[in-house]
């Protein structure tokens, strides 16, 4: 897959302020998993608030907005439950 095929190329720009380092971190993740081939359809990504959970917005993989400081709950729940 290409890096676009895990994006929701209609949420850009993205909301970030100039100069933030979130897009590099979003850039850097979908380039990760590109390179190691992942599906997107096995992929969850949980975030709780703030900038950084803003992330998941931007994903084209199942992802969980949480509540502030469950988002390794919620993790952990969605691997008991399909590992």
């Amino acid at each position: 897959m290409a890096v676009k095929d895990y994006l929701r190329e209609r949420f850009f720009p993205h909301m970030w302020c100039p100069g933030c380092g979130h897009g590099t971190i979003l850039n850097s993740l979908i380039r990760a998993i590109e390179q190691l081939g992942l599906d997107k359809n096995q992929l969850v990504m949980t975030s709780g608030i703030g900038c950084s959970a803003r992330i998941s917005g931007y994903v084209d993989f199942h992802s969980l907005h949480t509540l502030h400081g469950r988002a390794l709950a919620f993790a952990t729940g969605v691997k008991l439950s399909k590992p």
